[in-house]
């Protein structure tokens, strides 16, 4: 866990970064998340939902908000690796990236290639006044990169 940990404090650090989520999108499943809940929710940390007890306020709760507050990106991550669209024909393609834009702000989604046998994605609701689109964007790649490497 302190590579998510030490993953989503450099998310958390980028300038407008509401929430970041470390998600396997294989099975919907958020393994860490900062920030807040959703577009009225309150600011929560919940890396390692199980590693929390009642008495730090996670737990059983903290992990259901986190994958109540992950289940739209993780729509948008099925809906689009089912698609045949976004792979070019006779040739083994992926999605790197998916940014929506949205009244409430930027949602960026990267997906993780580690080098274990999981489906990383990284979610990030971005501040559409205070965030950088651009280079959060060039951030979350720097930071899957090492999040591989570790």
């Amino acid at each position: 866990m302190p590579a998510f940990d030490d993953c989503l404090r450099q998310v958390m650090a980028i300038q407008g970064t509401l929430r970041a989520s470390l998600i396997d999108h294989s099975s919907g499943m958020t393994v860490a998340a900062a920030g807040r809940d959703g577009p009225a929710g309150d600011y929560t940390a919940v890396v390692g939902a199980d590693r929390f007890g009642p008495e730090s306020g996670g737990g059983a709760d903290a992990g259901a908000g986190a994958d109540s507050a992950d289940a739209g990106p993780m729509d948008v991550v099925r809906a689009t690796m089912a698609s045949p669209a976004f792979v070019a024909p006779a040739t083994p393609g992926y999605v790197e990236d998916i940014v929506i834009t949205a009244a409430n702000g930027y949602h960026l989604i990267h997906f993780v290639v580690p080098d274990f046998d999981a489906r990383l994605v990284l979610y990030v609701w971005l501040d559409r006044l205070m965030g950088n689109l651009a280079m959060t964007q060039r951030s979350l790649h720097s930071i899957g990169r090492h999040l591989v490497a570790a």
